[in-house]
This record gives structure tokens, sequence and C-alpha cells, in this order.
């Protein structure tokens, strides 16, 4: 028989997971507390002596007793199930130890661990002490053999298998004889010693009647006749504890299954287990493991299999479920009551069972199918279309029940509907979707049913048609009303579940199946193939959605944007494009546009809209944009389109331009009062400020991150010095380099000489021209400076400036030779884009140049001329006669006004 109980438990270890609920009362469980440090609770049973007298039985094995010079003898007390729940020792033994001869004894009592297990058959109780030492006359090793007390009426008599001459470890010198105990349905009890024979382990059994008959307190090793014992086995099965405990106990090191009860506890006529895990350990609320017990039952049910239901303990370490015992029904009410110790506490915990209620519930909808057009009931004179709902219960069960039960009903319309959603349905009396009603039921009584109608809301209140209406019922005991003298709260049959639900549906005009199957098409195209990266112009989707099929409901185009692109708008100065409501959201970080596209959106329609988008490269390895798009509905069947794409590519597109200027574009020599410095000092020792401005511009749309620019300048012609470059600025992101040094004479840039009041720079159009050839000094002919610019990220609109400040050599020009002739003095600038800031997108060469010139010229600077006087008097007479015609104008409208008075 051991085999298969092992084998059950050990599936059970393995597949325990939380279940339902049972009818054990565990939130106001009868606590039992002993004396501190007894080990109260260690082992537990339940008493019936007599069909009208029950009384719980506990073990402390560790409790100090009235016996003369004994320590920690143990107890086994008898305690009060009902509320004063008192307990007092049951007296086995009073006597100390007994003696050979004084000084000199033959048994030891002290910390013998009786009550260490206990059991009860009607009016017996039987309780051992499996710690119990003594030795014989020829050896004064003590061993442990154990003993047991027999209390059968008001007899107490010792049984003590075990203690015998073989008293060797290959005997049952170390047999812990009690260690687990039990009594037979043919009245023997059965006694293991795990013990004997080398930790072999062994069973005893006698009958009861033979060991009340054969017992002698003068008589220390009791022979008796009808002694069942298992005998010594090979050394193979040394140290295997047979006999450690008689409930099918497996491997105490698992401690799943460190104690077993069985019984019925919820009155199915089916065996349910309770299987102890007193070392279980369970995370507290700050997360950390306590040892805490745990309790695992297991309901059997009839279409085989268990339940599975889990106890926990309530205190650290209190060993609890160490000792399981069904107790049978404590209180007849039909149920059996189960009580659990935890000795780590001293504390043993009963259980009571609950009445289980049966009740039969019933709701009706009529009808199921609700025709908004059928209006048949009024709401504040507006007809609505309606139906009823009908609910019913009826209740009964076993055990100690009162006649009326009291339940709570709930009843709610359209269920499936989220918190804060608009519910399509509503109980005509209340306008409300919820409807609450007590109800009373006799027990054992008729169904006791109710009726009320309600009404469909108007088609405009709602969008979702093909979804059933779902009407939920759920009922709840009234605990408090039914509730037995002593507080005991009954429980609902745990197998019948306390709600159902029953769905109405909204008629479609979708044949004569009310389903609707649509054909849901859509497509989408765009003249932009290509799409410049920074270009402000939007990229315009054309989508086109259709529905070939029956009504679409709550059909919405969804259009997934991917992350290039951001949602501007609708297209909606076009009269052939729908103007659709739609709206951008993200959902699980996907981004989409959804717009409505009707509900229903019906068979045969056709529609053309426009989206804006406007484009950007997210990444690096971005190269296309490609977007998804979809028709959904809420319809069973059908419910989607086929799922289009537009694909774009993205490319770069850069205008980029240089220009430039000379400030100024004219230096006219010679000038006046203006003498050479054979080594100049300041800038204007060397001649006139002459600048050349270059500046590159990012016309775009696409920005560049990469440009070199290479100037080159006239600094010698012959050995003669044209420009000199004093310095030169920068205006935005650019870095320049000379192959030469720049300023190499370190001429100071103050001026100390006369004020420069622009007499040498003259327009075009004021110069007096010397006739002469005009000499072109570029880098064709002119040794020439070269300087390099590398100008980094430019956006479109935005320019980097490069202002170059030099002096005309003026002496250069001064000498005899070049006097007398014009020059063009010409710098040039080139550029070349390098690189652009999007990756893998081609690009084309992107290149350009410019030149800039300063002329020099030799000529007369005509003076002002005076303004003659005739032409000044002439003015101020042409001014005199404008002033008196406008006097004269404004006069005449003032007088017309003014009239005589009437005779």
């Amino acid at each position: 028989m051991v085999g298969p109980w092992l084998r059950l438990l050990a599936l059970l270890g393995g597949a325990l997971a939380p279940g339902g609920a049972f009818n054990l009362d565990v939130e106001r469980p009868a606590v039992y507390s002993g004396p501190q440090g007894s080990y109260f609770g260690f082992a537990v049973d339940f008493f019936a002596p007599d069909p009208s007298s029950v009384f719980l039985l506990v073990g402390a094995p560790k409790a100090n007793t009235t016996q003369h010079n004994i320590v920690e003898g143990g107890q086994v007390l008898k305690c009060n199930w009902n509320s004063n729940r008192n307990c007092q020792p049951i007296v086995f033994d009073s006597t100390g130890n007994r003696d050979f001869a004084p000084d000199d004894p033959l048994e030891f009592k002290s910390h013998q661990w009786f009550g260490a297990s206990v059991r009860s058959k009607t009016d017996k109780i039987l309780a051992c002490a499996p710690l119990y030492h003594w030795r014989t006359e020829t050896k004064q090793e003590r061993e442990p053999v154990g003993t047991c007390y027999l209390l059968a009426g008001s007899k107490s008599v010792e049984y003590a298998p075990c203690r015998s001459t073989t008293i060797d470890a290959d005997g049952q010198g170390f047999c812990q004889g009690g260690f687990s105990i039990d009594f037979t349905k043919g009245d023997r009890v059965l006694l293991g010693g795990p013990g004997s024979f080398y930790w072999q382990g062994q069973l005893i059994s006698d009958r009861v009647t033979e060991i009340v008959a054969k017992y002698d307190s003068k008589v220390y090793s009791t022979k008796y006749d009808d002694q069942l014992a298992t005998r010594p086995a090979s050394a193979a099965f040394d140290d295997s504890y047979l006999g450690f405990g008689l409930n099918f106990v497996f491997q105490m090191a698992a401690y799943f299954g460190y104690s077993v009860a069985a019984t019925d506890i919820n009155g199915d006529n089916y065996t349910d287990l309770f299987i102890g895990a007193p070392l279980f350990m369970d995370r507290s609320s700050d997360g950390k493991l306590q040892e805490v017990g745990q309790v695992s039952i297991c309901l059997q049910r009839a279409s085989g299999g268990f339940q599975i239901t889990k106890l926990n303990g309530f205190e650290i370490f209190a060993r609890f479920s160490s000792s399981i015992a069904p107790l049978g029904d404590l209180d007849q009410d039909g149920f059996n009551d189960l009580i659990v110790g935890a000795f780590g506490v001293d504390t043993a915990v009963l259980y009571r069972a609950r009445p289980v209620i049966r009740v039969n519930a019933a709701l009706e909808v009529n009808p199921t199918i609700l025709n908004p057009e059928n209006k048949t009931c009024s709401l504040s004179d507006v007809k609505v279309s309606c139906f009823k709902v009908k609910f019913c219960l009826k209740a009964d069960g076993k055990g100690k029940l009162p006649n009326s039960l009291n339940f709570q009903v709930e009843l709610l319309l359209d269920k499936l509907k989220q918190k804060g959603a608009i519910r399509r349905a509503l109980f005509l009396h209340s306008k409300q979707p919820s409807h609450s009603k007590n109800m009373t039921i006799t027990k054992g009584g008729k169904m006791n049913c109710e009726e009320l109608d309600a009404f469909l809301r108007d088609e405009s209140e709602f969008r979702d048609k093909l979804t059933p209406i779902t009407i939920f019922m759920e009922y709840r005991l009234d605990y408090r009303t039914a509730a037995d003298a002593t507080g005991l709260h009954p429980i609902l049959n745990q197998f019948t579940p306390a709600n159902m639900s029953r769905q109405a549906h909204i008629l479609l005009d979708c044949g004569d199946d009310n389903v609707c199957k649509p054909k849901l098409e859509v497509s989408v195209e765009s003249d932009q193939k290509q799409i410049y990266i920074g270009d402000d112009n939007p990229l315009t989707l054309i989508v086109s959605a259709q529905n070939l099929g029956e009504g679409a409901y709550e059909a919405e185009l969804f259009v997934i944007v991917p992350p290039q692109a951001d949602f501007i708008g609708v297209v909606r100065n076009n009269e052939a494009l729908a103007r659709l409501s739609c709206a951008f959201k993200t959902e699980n970080q996907t981004r989409m546009v959804v717009c409505d596209l009707g509900n229903p959106m019906k068979a045969g329609t056709k529609l053309l809209a426009g989206l804006r988008f406007s484009v950007h490269q997210q990444s690096e390895m971005d190269t296309s944009v490609k977007f998804d798009l979809q028709i959904r509905s809420s319809n069973l069947y059908d419910n989607l389109s086929p799922v289009a794409f537009y694909q774009a590519d993205l490319a770069i597109l850069a205008a980029v331009e240089i220009r430039g200027v000379s400030s100024p574009d004219h230096i006219f020599l010679p000038i006046a009062n203006w003498q050479p410095k054979e080594n100049p000092e300041t800038e204007d020792d060397i001649g006139p400020l002459v600048q050349h401005i270059y500046e590159l511009r990012n016309n775009g749309p696409s920005a560049f991150s990469k440009v070199m620019m290479t100037l080159q300048w006239p600094y010698k012609y012959k050995n003669y010095t044209l420009l000199y470059i004093v310095q030169y600025e920068i205006d935005g992101p650019m870095n320049c380099t000379s192959d030469m040094e720049i300023n190499p004479l370190k001429i100071k840039n103050e001026t100390l000489s006369r004020e420069d009041n622009h007499n040498h720079r003259i327009s075009r159009r004021d110069i007096t021209a010397i006739e002469g050839d005009v000499h072109t000094l570029g880098c064709g002919t002119a040794d020439c400076l070269k300087i390099v610019c590398q100008v980094g990220h430019l956006e479109r609109g935005k320019s980097a400036i490069l202002y170059l400040k030099s002096r005309l050599w003026t002496q250069t020009f001064m000498n005899k030779e070049n006097q007398n002739h014009s020059y063009s003095l010409k710098s040039s600038a080139s550029f070349n884009v390098i690189e652009f800031p999007y990756k893998n997108l081609s690009f084309e060469d992107i290149h350009n140049s410019t030149v800039v010139t300063t002329n020099i010229t030799w000529g007369i600077q005509p003076q002002p001329m005076p303004v003659p006087v005739w032409v000044i008097i002439l003015a101020v007479l042409a001014g005199l006669l404008l002033l008196a015609v406008l006097v004269f104008v404004m006069y005449r409208p003032l007088y017309s006004q003014v009239k005589p008075p009437q005779g």
C-alpha cells in the first residue's frame, strides 16, 4: 500500500498550484496555545468518547509535569472545541523513574518527548514518548527504546513493545517506539520504531484488548501472543527508517509530505488530502523569504484529479503543518473539521468546515435580436427599442443553515465595455446600465424570479453595432445573516460559478444571418517618387478606400507612419477629395494616422482622400520611406483589407552658390597728400583699404556637412607687392589656412595719419579716365597667395562668409613705369561639396567659382560745381505758388457751407 501513496504524493508535490476557495473557515480559525517552549501542537487529534462529546487532543512533548524528579516529561492535553477553548492535561503516568536500587535507575523519563505522537479511537487514546530511555541490570548504557500509554476508558496502561533484553543497535535498542502510531479498523494498535535493527525500522501491531489484559506494572518486558512485527532485513536496508511515519510520509528531507491526513472536508462524498510542508518558505512584504509552513489541501473531484488550495502559516519558524489531523464533524454541521499544529510557537489551529450552499441561478433575455427601428417602449415621451431581462435564484444546502437566505444580486448591461465607455443598453426605470436587488430565498424552496425592462440607446450615441451586448448577473450571499450561533459562515458551492451572462445582438442590414461580410480595398499613389531631404513641400498621398461587400462597421483607415515622417493634415482645398476626420496616435511605439470611414461604411462606398506628411532622414541608414495602409472594421468576418504600401526614395538636392564683392570696387590714384614711407608702420602708411568679401550660401533644400573652398589672392607682380593682406575674418562654420604668412611685416592696424575721408574712393560713373591700357593682374599673371577653407554643416538658407582685409600697396602703382595705367586686380574663389550629413545617399558633384575685381585707375576727380543763383530763386517761387493753390482749394468748401438766415 505504501508505494501507490508515495507515487500520489510525488505527483501532487510536482503539480501544486493555487486553486479556488474551499469550505474551511480560514479567516476565523480557533487558535489554542500551550505553555511556552512545550512544543504544544507537535501532535494533534480529536477524541470522541461518545456521540455527544468531542474534544481536541494536543501533544506537548517538552511540557513539564508533576512527576517526581522528571524534567520535560511531556503531556497530552484535552481541549474543548467551543468558545472557551479550555485545555487540561490527561494523566497517563504520574510516577517518576523506576529504580533497580536507590540511585540506580531502570528508566529515564526526563526529555522523553511524551506527547510527540497521539491518536484516538472512540474512547481510547494512545500517546507515546519515542525518546524514552531504559537499561538492563547487566548494562549501564541506556537506550532510546521508546514507550507508549494506552488510555482505555478510565484505565491507563503502559505499552512498550521495544523494551526487551535485545537492546543493542542490531536489535531494538534504538527502536524509538511510538515515533508514529495509529489505530486500525480491526481495533489493533500500529506502532512505528524507525531505529530498530541499525535504523532499518520496524512496524509492530498488537490487539488493544491484549495490551490492556496483559499489563502488569511490575513486568518491564511483556510478550504478546497476537503480535505482528517486521523482522530484520539484509544490511542493504540499514538507515531506511521504516516506521518513521504511518501516514505514508516520504523523505523527511523533502518536507513536503512531512504530515498527511485524509477526510471528506466539503461533504461531496470524496476523500480529500491534506499534506503538510512545515519548512515551506514564503516571501514577506519586503521580499525576504520567511519560513512559515504550509498545508496543501487537495479536494478530490468527481471527474477525477484534485483541485489544489494552499493554506500558509501565520508566524515564522512555527513549524506550521508539522502535524495535521481530521477531527470529524466537531460541531455536527455535516462537515468534517481540521486541526493543524504549529509547535514552534506552542500553538494548534482549528479550522472549522463551513456549510456549503448550492445555488441554482437563471438569466434570460428576450428578444436576443434587438431591432433599433422597432421602438415599442416610451422613455420620457420618446419611443425606444426595448427588451426584457429576467433573473432567478434557488438555494439549498447541507448542514446548519437558516430557513431564509439573503442574496445581493447585481445586474450589468453591456458588461464587456470598458469602464468609462458608453454602454449601449440601459434599464428603463433608472436609465442606468446597472441594477442591484436584495433577494430573500427560502432554503429548498421554489425558484424566485424577477423581470426588468431595458432599452437600446439611439444609434447616434454609440459606434459599436457588431459586438454582442452582454447582460451580466452576479449574486453574493449575505454571510452575516446566514451565520450560525457560533458565528460560522456558510459558503457557496465552489464548483458552481456565482455569476452568469447572456448576449443580445443588434439587428444589422446584413441579410438573414445578421452577419456582415464586407470586402475592403485600399490603394495609394503620389506624384512624388523622390523626396528631397529638407524640402518644405510636403509629401501628399492620395488614398482610395472602397467597400465592395456588405456594410463595414466602425471602418477606419490605418496609415502606419514611418519614423522619418510626420503627419501634417488632410488635404481640404480640393473638392475632389473627401475631408476625412483623421487623428495621429501612438500604440505600442507604432506611429499611425487613423481616419474614420463611416459606421457603417456602406456597400459600394468609394472614398478618395489626400494625406500630407513632412519627411526627413531619421538615421544614417535611411534611404527611403514606406507607408503601410489598411482598412480595419469591427466585423467578425473579412474585417481587414489587404495591406497597401507606398515607398519613396530619399534624395539630396543642394543649390550651393558662391559670390563675392570688392569694397571699394574702384580706387583712384594718385592719392592727395599721400607720401610713401620706406618702412611702413601702420596700415595707412601702405595705402587705402581694400576688402574682398566672399559668401558661400546654401539655398537648399538639403543641408551639407563639408565644403572645401579655395581662394587665390594676387599679392605680388614682378617683385612688386599688389594687395597686402592684413587679416581675414570669418562668419559661420568655417576654418581657413594659408600657404603663406599673413601680415608678415606685422603692420599695426591703428591709423596714425590723417582721417581717411574716402577722397580716394569714387564711383565708376564719376571717373574721368586717363587714357592708357588696362592691365589685368590675376593668378594667371601675378603671384598668388592660396587660402584653403573648410566649411562645416550648413542648413538651408544659411551662409558662411570670408572677409579678406588688405591694403593696396600704393608705392607699387606710384612708380613712374606704373603710372598713367589702369589695373584690374582679381582674386578668385572656388568650392567643392565634399560631404552631406545623410549617409547611404548618393549625390552629384557640386562645385562652382567666382572672381572679385578691384579696379585701380589713374584719373582726375571732377570738382563739385556750385548751384546757380537763378536756380535757387526759381525753386522758391515754385514753392510759394504751390502753397497758394492749396489754401484756395481748402477755403471754397468751407465758405459754401455758411448760409444767411431766412427772412
